[in-house]
């Protein structure tokens, strides 16, 4: 009776340690068409011809730009993603902060996607980040700018 409760003991942590691995290797090896990390894109915060790329100000507000990394969704299409921080240097609370990331074509310098961000408050001396998505095609060149109006 004991060997018995010992081997189902022994199945049931097996199972639900395999259960643990293949959830966090969900989705690792799929990568749209034989895709692998040598193929990935980083838009830097510095790239050319993106005027608003790296540290922006904007009165009391300090905007850091990051790198946008490219990322590929299980349906073959793209997306970059990048964690803005904003602060307020500021001594008096910044109110609806109005943050928008927009992924430029290099070909023509059209906008091929806009994210808005709206901040209702940013206390003095405060920071605040978000992580901004911004979606296109996977084989197209981009830029990223950032832009902030508040009131």
């Amino acid at each position: 009776m004991i060997m018995r409760t010992k081997k189902a003991m022994l199945w049931c942590m097996l199972a639900v340690c395999g259960a643990i691995i293949l959830t966090a290797c969900g989705g690792c090896t799929d990568s749209p068409n034989g895709i692998t990390d040598k193929d990935i894109i980083v838009i830097p915060a510095t790239i050319v011809p993106a005027p608003s790329a790296g540290q922006q100000v904007y009165g009391n507000l300090v905007i850091d730009v990051p790198d946008f990394v490219q990322h590929w969704k299980s349906d073959g299409t793209c997306y970059w993603e990048g964690r803005i921080h904003v602060t307020n240097t500021g001594d008096t609370p910044e109110m609806q902060v109005v943050i928008r990331s927009y992924l430029m074509r290099a070909s023509d310098n059209e906008k091929a996607y806009v994210a808005s961000k709206t901040l209702q408050r940013i206390p003095a001396g405060e920071s605040l980040s978000y992580v901004s998505s911004l979606f296109g095609t996977c084989d197209t060149d981009y830029y990223i700018e950032v832009k902030v109006s508040a009131e």
